[in-house]
C-alpha cells in the first residue's frame, strides 16, 4: 500500500480497543452507581488482569488514596473488549458518568489504551516503535510535563539503545526480549496478556472528548504501522526536530503522506487535530 492511503481510512471498526481510567476523588459505591445509572453493566471486582464481557472497577495501588476511602491506592475502571462508534460512545458514557459523579484525577492518574494487534507481524511491531521513537517528543508535547521524557516510571521513554535491539529482533520472542518493560509509553509486554499494544502515556482524565480523541489518535498509529516500512534516520533528524510544530508537520507527512487541510478531513485527522489543540494549550502555558 502506498504511505498516503491512510489519508483515506476512517476509524477501523473492526480493531476491538479497551481502556484503563484511573482516578480517585470518590468511593466505589459512586463510581459504580454513577456508570450503572448511565446505563453500563460495571461490577467491582478485586484486583486482576483478566478481560471481562462487562466494565469493572478495581483498586489501583499507584493511585492516590484522595477522596477514595482506601488505607491506600486509588480506583481504576476497565472496559471490556470495544469496538468501533459504538465502543467510543460508551467510552464516552463511561466518562462522563464518573465525571458527573465527581471523579477526579491527578500526577498519579494515567488513561491506558489497548488495541488489538493480532494480525501484526514482527515487522509492524517495529514500525510501531519506530514512530514512537521518531516522534516521541511529538506525543510528550500533547500530554503534561508529569507524562513526558522518562521522568514517570510508570511510562518511560523509548530510548535508542531500546530501538537498537528492536530493530534486530526477527522473531517475536526477540521482541519480547528487547521490549521486557511493561512501564514504557508504548507497551509490547500487554501482547502475551492480551493480544494488544498498550499506549499508557496519557494523563488521567476523566473528559470524553480527551479520551475518545486519544483513542482514534494512537489507533491511527497502529494503522500506519501496517502499511509502508517506517526508516529511521541515522542521525535521528526526526527525533532531533527542533519545533514542536516541526515534529507535528513530519508525524502528519508519516500518517497521511502530505501536509494538507484535506489530509485532516477523515476520522484521524480530526483526532490530529485535537492533540494539535493539546500541543497549543500547553506551548501557551509554557509561554
Amino acid at each position: 500500500m502506498a504511505m498516503n492511503t491512510l489519508k483515506s481510512f476512517n476509524f477501523n471498526e473492526n480493531r476491538t480497543f479497551g481502556v484503563e481510567i484511573e482516578f480517585n476523588g470518590i468511593s466505589s459505591e459512586t463510581a459504580i452507581q454513577a456508570i450503572r445509572t448511565a446505563g453500563i453493566t460495571i461490577y467491582k471486582e478485586g484486583y486482576n488482569h483478566s478481560t471481562r464481557p462487562h466494565w469493572k472497577l478495581v483498586t489501583d495501588a499507584s493511585v492516590n488514596n484522595r477522596g477514595t476511602g482506601l488505607a491506600r491506592g486509588g480506583w481504576e475502571v476497565v472496559s471490556p473488549k470495544l469496538t468501533g462508534k459504538q465502543g467510543l460512545v460508551e467510552l464516552a458514557t463511561v466518562m462522563k458518568a464518573l465525571d458527573q459523579a465527581g471523579a477526579k484525577v491527578d500526577r498519579s492518574c494515567g488513561l491506558h489504551v489497548h488495541h488489538d494487534v493480532t494480525d501484526y507481524q514482527v515487522k509492524d511491531f517495529q514500525n510501531i516503535y519506530y514512530i514512537y521513537y521518531k516522534f516521541e517528543n511529538y506525543f510528550d508535547s500533547v500530554v503534561p510535563a508529569s507524562r513526558r521524557g522518562s521522568h514517570n516510571i510508570y511510562c518511560k521513554g523509548i530510548n535508542k539503545e531500546i530501538i537498537e535491539s528492536v530493530e534486530k529482533a526477527r522473531t517475536i520472542n526477540d521482541l519480547r526480549h528487547s521490549l521486557p518493560d511493561r512501564y514504557l509509553k508504548l507497551n509490547f509486554q500487554s501482547y502475551f496478556r492480551h493480544e494488544t499494544i498498550e499506549f499508557r502515556q496519557h494523563s488521567g482524565t476523566v473528559d470524553a472528548d480527551k479520551a475518545t480523541n486519544w483513542v482514534m489518535f494512537t489507533q491511527s498509529i497502529v494503522e500506519r504501522a501496517k502499511l509502508e516500512t517506517i526508516r529511521l534516520a541515522k542521525k535521528d533528524h526526526d527525533r532531533d526536530a527542533v519545533t514542536n510544530f516541526n515534529h507535528e508537520r513530519r508525524l502528519r507527512r508519516t500518517l497521511f503522506g502530505e501536509v494538507t487541510r484535506e489530509s485532516l478531513e477523515n476520522e484521524y485527522g480530526q483526532a490530529i487535530k485535537f492533540q494539535i489543540k493539546r500541543r497549543q494549550h500547553f506551548e501557551s502555558q509554557a509561554a
